[in-house]
């Protein structure tokens, strides 16, 4: 992966951190010993691919769109885990 590639990946993943409130671009930029200016380009591709927001009160955070495939995600977790429980049922109930 390219180095600009890996930059805004970490950009992402610090979003984390205050995921209601967000951080500031200078937060984001001293958590991860980057530019102000790497992290502005980053966070605009971020918002350009619609992973990330800015917020009214300046920050920046997550997007509803990455809360959903988060929200998606879990929920595929949860129908995959009761399968896997239903079947571990049936075994040991020994009704296969």
């Amino acid at each position: 992966m390219s180095g600009k590639g890996q930059r805004v990946l970490r950009v992402f993943k610090a979003l984390e951190a205050h995921p209601l409130i967000g951080l500031s671009n200078k937060e984001i930029a001293a958590g991860l010993d980057l530019t102000p200016t790497q992290v502005s380009r980053d966070l605009d591709d971020l918002i350009a691919e619609g992973l990330a927001v800015k917020l009214d009160n300046g920050n920046f955070a997550y997007s509803i769109k990455t809360l959903q495939i988060a929200e998606r995600f879990r929920k595929q977790q949860e129908r995959l885990q009761s399968k896997v429980q239903e079947i571990g049922n049936r075994v040991d109930s020994g009704s296969l």
